[in-house]
Parts: structure tokens; sequence; C-alpha cells
């Protein structure tokens, strides 16, 4: 398991021969030797093992995602489509020491009844271990990996196509002094399609983070972050025709705001700029004002509003495309009627602009989730959920419409 780790390297110093910023082969041993010193006969360790097992029937009537207007494919595909899901996993939660240990490993079958072609079966592996050292330094050590099938709503193309997602997080906090906190992020980030006709969308990038936090005396925090994104499309070709590059650094300085407004509400908030350089096509260079403001509120002690905006920067999936501004806002909420029974929804919007394209397209677009659950016993969840997305596009034949019920039973042991 451990070759199949990512590395993070520098890839992007020009004139200097490529290294590693973090050697992931190292830092696994590194973390196993750690975790062998925490493990001994005069630690008491406490773990929960937590096996389970979910089905689900997904009903969708325009899997494809697919315009209206497209009747050369919609007459070739069933558009229509009711997928069975089975998934088995294990989460553990495992207290050694001071330290924690925390995975969650899964296997999901997927069956298509009309589109059998796209049959497959996906993975979802998380690892994290949250460490702390004396009485100031905390920090989380984090590798993922996940294995699902592509999103049509990014391709015209009705064939089936894995996707392969895969992240390693570090994070490293200071408290050298009673109110003031720095720390450390890093994050390295691999995608990768399987399918030919998507690979120009792979995608790899490596974050780099610094920060700075004020702690008041209540808990809120307000500080700074400097966050630096050197990421590459590396099946990308550039050539003396190409309209869209396949390199990219981005730089962001934010403030950060976590306050807690009122025994019942607490306000987060990034504020603050966004550059994105290109170093071969510069005409696609980008800066802007970036925000994400999110406001939760729990009026009752049974039900819970949360309300966020946000307009940033975002690498883009799109083959046309490398990255886009998104802005948008999101409001969800939850009602527990009963200690079996409990509602939820959101509605979201969001407008994409593709200011990384020679079309310079634009695209909106609309979520609307409701949902309840039943929990007769502590170990047995049944949901029901209802969804409907539509997309708005500049461009020909993107538009779509769907609707989809989800109906899903899970199972702990």
């Amino acid at each position: 398991m451990l070759d199949n780790l990512p590395q993070i390297q520098n890839k992007y110093c020009r004139g200097c021969s490529k290294r590693n910023l973090i050697d992931v082969r190292q830092l696994s041993v590194l973390f196993f030797l750690l975790v062998s010193g925490i493990v001994s006969p005069a630690v008491n360790a406490e773990g929960e093992l937590t096996p389970y097992v979910d089905f689900s029937v997904v009903k969708d009537d325009n899997l494809y995602r697919l315009d209206s207007d497209d009747n050369t494919s919609a007459s070739s595909i069933s558009k229509d489509d009711t997928i069975y899901q089975a998934k088995a996993g294990l989460a553990v939660d495992w207290e050694l020491s001071r330290q924690k240990i925390l995975a969650d490993f899964s296997i999901t079958d997927n069956r298509f009844e009309n589109n059998s072609n796209l049959d497959y079966t996906g993975q979802d592996l998380s690892l994290k271990w949250n460490w702390l050292f004396g009485s100031y330094l905390t920090g989380q050590l984090g590798w993922s990996q996940k294995q699902t099938l592509s999103d049509f709503s990014n391709t015209n193309a009705q064939t089936s196509s894995k996707k392969d997602q895969q992240t390693l997080n570090f994070l490293a906090k200071w408290r050298y002094a009673p109110d003031w906190e720095m720390g450390v992020k890093l994050s390295d980030y691999d995608l990768s399609y399987e399918l030919q006709v998507l690979q120009a969308s792979n995608r790899k990038s490596v974050k780099k983070a610094l920060f700075w936090n004020y702690i008041t005396h209540a808990g809120n925090r307000v500080g700074m972050t400097w966050q630096r994104e050197d990421g590459e499309y590396p099946r990308r070709e550039l050539t003396s025709s190409s309209v869209i590059d396949n390199e990219y650094q981005q730089n962001s300085l934010l403030l950060n705001v976590v306050w807690q407004v009122t025994v019942k509400s607490k306000l987060s908030a990034d504020i603050g700029w966004n550059a994105r350089t290109h170093p071969t096509l510069s005409k696609w260079d980008n800066d802007g004002f970036n925000t994400e403001i999110a406001y939760a509120w729990l009026p009752t002690a049974k039900t819970m509003l949360d309300v966020s905006l946000y307009r940033h920067l975002v690498s883009s999936n799109n083959v046309d495309s490398t990255f886009s501004e998104n802005t948008g806002y999101a409001l969800s909420g939850a009602w527990r009627l009963s200690e079996k029974v409990s509602f939820n929804g959101q509605l979201k919007h969001e407008t994409r602009d593709y200011v990384g394209s020679d079309s310079g397209f634009k695209e909106r677009y609309d979520w609307i989730v409701a949902g309840v659950t039943y929990q007769p016993y502590r170990m047995l969840d049944i949901s029901l959920r209802l969804s409907q997305s539509l997309r708005d596009s500049t461009q020909r034949l993107r538009d779509y419409q769907s609707q989809s019920i989800v109906l899903g039973v899970n199972v702990k042991f």
C-alpha cells in the first residue's frame, strides 16, 4: 500500500532539478516508528472498531446530464437509470495515550439497471493521526484515496471512466503563548482519470501554507494565512497553438475569523486576495477578491440553520479551461422532529466564470436537496433524499436538468 502513496515534489523550480518537498515513504516510516514508540505495554490504549454496511437505490432521470436538445446522444443511450449500491466498510477510532488514530475503509459495488457498461466497484480509504507532543504542539497527518466514477457533467462522452483521487495532508500548530498560535499546512493532491479522452483533466497540485492566530479568552480566533499552490496538468502538452496552460501558481493572503457571536450562533470568514499566474501563457494570469463567509445558527435545541457566501478562484476539471471564478451562496438546515426522525435540506446557487479559456464561457448551477432520516435503533438508519439540479450554460448543448431520489439503509455493527 505504501508504494502507491503520492509524493509531493518541487516540480516548478525552473532551471533546477526535481527534488521532493516531502518523501512520503520516509514520512510513512517515521509515522510507523512514532506510533510504535507510543504503543508500549505501559500505555493504555482504547479503541473502537465499527464495521458497517450500506445499501442504496438511486433513481436518476438524466444520468448523463444531457441537454434536452441533444437528440443525437439521447437516442443512443438510456438517459434515466436506477443504480443499486452496496457498501461495506470498517471505521476505526483508536486512542493511544494522548494520540488518536482514525481510519475508514469502504468498498462500494455499483450496478446500473439500464447502462450496465457503467458497472464498477469503487473504494474509499482514509487514515488520520491526530498527534500531540507536550502541551503546546499539536497537528494532524492524513492520507486518503478515493475511486469513483467520473462526473458526466464535465464531459460529453457517455463512457465509463474511473476517477482516482489521492490526498496527503500535514498540519502542525504551536501554541507559543496563552493567546497566540502559529503553524504550517502542507497538502499534496493527485487526480487521474482512466478514460483517455478525460486525461487532459488529470491534475497534480502542492499547497503550502503558513498561518498565525490570536485566540481570545472566549476561544474566538482572528488570524492571517498565506498559501501558495503549485499545480500542473501533466497530460496537457504545451505547443505553439495551445490556448490553455499546463502549469499554474496561485498565491493567497487571507484574513481568518472564527467568532462565537452568541451562545447559539457562530461566524466563520476567510477574506483576502488570490493571485493566479501561469509560467508560459501569462494572458491567463488572474487576481481578485476572495471571500468565504459562513454563519451557523441554532434557533432551538432541535433546529440548525447555516448560510454561506463565497467568491474564489478554483482549479477546473473542464477540458477547455484551467480555472474558474466561482461565486455563490448556500442555505442549509436541519430539524430533529424526535429522537428517531430528522429532516434536512439545502438550497445552493453558483455561477462559474471560466476565465481561463479562450471562449470565456459562463455557467449557472442550482441545486435543491431535501431528505428525511429515520433511526429506529442506534445502529440502523433509513434515509430518503430528493434532489434536483440544473445548469444554464453559454456554451451550446451544455444546459441540463435532472431529478433523483435515493433510498438508503445503513447498518453499524
